[in-house]
């Protein structure tokens, strides 16, 4: 086995025990795993000492190879079953009975054909060592043409799902799992064209050689780019996460003195739920409450606000966020004080409602421009010289 071939070996085990953790928590989660833990067994049975040491156990010669592609029709399909879940998620349960039937019938098959051919000895190149039986050249046909089937199907739904995905990383990882896929393909009919050439007499342009290398060239290619295009996705949503962290953590400070003076907007039990979904209840809360406390900015207060932060030098989107920043705190302070509303504030909307809701939908681009809108406030709220002055009129 050449150094190539070993560090493929090693990153399918390294991804099938990395997903292994998720795929116990999460059912979605679960046909990824075993895709990745059967290409990581298929490749393993390719190594020699592997593909001797399971035929001395079952006592049948070449009983590695009917393993390798038994396993590798199970991959396959749990390849095939992920895409759909990912890309056309409605097509999923009508989907899994005709994936799993094509897949037991064509193992059914390769087990009857396999144990039809005469194997006296084990031979190192399946393909080659019974070039001239039909039976076996039947046997490899069953799997190679299977395996161009679902990777065609599998490649063609990653990049027409690529193009409506939100985000750039979700966009790149499906392109380099749809573009391993259909190397898949590549290297399926490039098989089936070797295996069909051998029944006819012009023969085939490679040498038996050169179509093991070539092939195995295509096959290592195809699937270093499945677990690149694998593990983009996650490193894509940890760093989401890790976004979503920073924003929470910047939005706190003005979540928390726009809360203390509007308690209520607030939902009474925590949340436990992922970063992208707190993000989304510290926004709603800071919008809510911002509703509820324009009642307590009276004409003069805003007036006061936009001419102190006019005087201070700010001007465009800075100036607007400074004045917004300074009647914010002018009318917290006043609702603290006891202040009677001037007018009657925008009602808070239902922030659980508004949660079920986008965790439905949690990747619009509004959203992430209001985040970067309120971040800014934020910075402005918490750190501008002049915000104690402009609270003046509200606290007199």
């Amino acid at each position: 086995m050449t150094t190539f071939k070993l560090i493929i070996v090693v990153l399918l085990w390294m991804v099938a025990l990395w997903r292994l953790p998720a795929a116990m928590r999460v059912p979605r989660q679960r046909a990824m795993w075993v895709a990745f833990t059967g290409l990581a067994v298929a490749a393993t049975t390719s190594i020699a000492a592997v593909g001797v040491r399971i035929d001395t156990l079952t006592g049948v010669n070449n009983a590695s190879v009917l393993v390798r592609q038994l396993v590798g029709v199970v991959a396959i399909g749990a390849v095939l079953d992920f895409v759909i879940a990912m890309a056309r998620p409605n097509l999923l349960h009508a989907s899994r009975r005709p994936n799993l039937v094509v897949g037991l019938a064509v193992m059914v098959a390769m087990a009857a054909l396999f144990f039809n051919v005469s194997q006296p000895t084990r031979v190192e190149n399946f393909y080659e060592a019974y070039r001239d039986s039909a039976t076996a050249t039947g046997y490899s046909l069953s799997f190679v043409l299977y395996l161009a089937l679902a990777t065609a199907v599998a490649s063609w739904m990653c990049f027409s799902y690529s193009r409506d995905a939100a985000r750039s990383w979700l966009r790149a990882g499906l392109r380099l799992l749809g573009a391993g896929t259909g190397i898949g393909t590549a290297y399926s009919l490039f098989r089936s064209a070797h295996l069909i050439s051998r029944l006819l007499p012009f023969g085939f342009p490679l040498s038996d050689a050169d179509v093991q290398r070539v092939a195995d060239a295509i096959e290592y290619s195809a699937i270093a780019l499945i677990i690149l295009g694998n593990c983009i996705a996650p490193v894509g949503v940890l760093k989401a996460t890790v976004a979503d962290l920073r924003a929470i953590r910047r939005l706190k400070p003005l979540w928390a003195s726009l809360t203390e003076a509007v308690p209520e907007v607030v939902l009474p039990d925590s949340l436990r739920r992922r970063p992208r979904i707190r993000l989304h209840r510290v926004v709603i809360e800071i919008r809510d409450a911002s509703r509820t406390l324009s009642a307590y900015a009276t004409e003069s207060i805003r007036s006061r606000a936009h001419a102190t932060a006019s005087a201070h030098g700010y001007r465009g989107a800075r100036l607007a966020l400074t004045t917004e920043a300074l009647w914010l705190r002018a009318a917290r302070q006043a609702r603290l004080d006891g202040v009677p509303p001037t007018a009657v504030g925008e009602p808070p909307g239902q922030v659980e409602d508004q949660l079920r809701v986008l965790e439905l939908e949690p990747e619009g681009l509004d959203f992430d421009t209001e985040v970067q809108r309120l971040t800014q406030l934020s910075i402005a709220y918490c750190s501008s010289p002049v915000l104690t002055d402009a609270a003046q009129p509200a606290a007199s």
